[in-house]
């Protein structure tokens, strides 16, 4: 099917009241086609911008995308696949979470597939004590129980491996490890529930959101927190800037939703109008590209440039 491509006029929010922070030059409906017991979301956008991961709104399975061809290729249709997908600095290695449950209690297993070779593996099975897993180059660190374990994707990955920090997520609280020490990071308040955590790109800085108060970053040491309003789904775009979603909702379901860029001295631009309800934004500022879904299960690509 012909994609549709939107032309954006003067009337589009791409422009923002205290400046322009990118330059959208389209926005097209990937016209992606789902079988009618599925929505189709968007987890995942490759470095290079060639290609994206879809999954279903319950998370079952894992499909490449290609944004050139429009081919599609099932990576896997296991349950559980689709919330924590990772992918390779190079574009060739998938690094995703299983959720499983064995007797109404959660498990979780971390895995990977080659897209190269099609093979898939298991760098930790099944349990309910995966605190968080890490991507960095091409290898994978995994923390179980406060246990760190560094798995190669490649078997000359380990003289490139870096040093960053590790931001691993677990129960809705933080924890950063430096060093070889993990410890709690709670820059809000223990008490607070944190989601959307990732670190930047250069590794010295954490985006999160508090449920009930908005999105925030800091320092990797907790200090130095920056309030960025009540932006949901964050994702970083460079070192400076991030781009999320700013919803409307009526308790039940998101009825009005755009695609934000804030920058961390206080600039912030609208990136998508009022015709789509535009949800949980994916970038890549290497391709100059940002993917969203919507509720019903469209995916669109915003092609930006700086």
């Amino acid at each position: 099917m012909k994609r549709q491509l939107l032309i954006l006029s003067l009337a589009s929010a791409a422009y923002s009241l205290q400046g322009q922070i990118m330059k959208v030059t389209s926005i097209e409906d990937l016209n992606l086609t789902s079988s009618n017991d599925m929505v189709t979301q968007a987890v995942a956008l490759s470095p290079q911008g060639d290609y994206i991961l879809l999954s279903s709104d319950t998370k079952k399975g894992l499909i490449k995308w290609d944004l050139a061809t429009g081919h599609s290729q099932v990576l896997t249709n296991d349950e559980g696949t689709g919330s924590d997908v990772r992918i390779s600095d190079d574009g060739k290695q998938i690094v995703y979470g299983q959720v499983t449950y064995a007797k109404k209690r959660r498990h979780e297993a971390v895995k990977t597939i080659d897209l190269a070779t099609g093979k898939s593996r298991t760098l930790v099975k099944p349990t309910r004590d995966l605190q968080g897993i890490a991507l960095d180059k091409m290898t994978v660190t995994t923390v179980t129980d406060g246990r760190i374990k560094r798995h190669h994707l490649k078997d000359d990955d380990r003289a490139t491996a870096s040093v960053r920090p590790i931001l691993t997520k677990h129960h809705l609280k933080m924890y950063i490890t430096r060093d070889g020490a993990t410890t709690q990071l709670a820059p809000n308040g223990t008490d607070e529930r944190y989601i959307w955590a990732s670190l930047s790109p250069d590794g010295n800085k954490v985006l999160y959101y508090v449920s009930g108060h908005g999105t925030f970053v800091c320092d990797v040491d907790g200090s130095n927190v920056i309030g960025m309003g009540n932006l949901t789904a964050p994702k970083w775009w460079d070192d400076n800037t991030i781009v999320g979603m700013n919803e409307v909702d009526d308790e039940y379901r998101i009825i009005a939703s755009s695609i934000v860029a804030r920058t961390l001295d206080g600039r912030e631009q609208v990136l998508t109008g009022d015709d789509v309800i535009a949800t949980y934004p994916l970038s890549s500022s290497q391709a100059g590209k940002i993917v969203f879904s919507t509720p019903d299960g469209k995916v669109y690509l915003i092609q930006v440039t700086r």
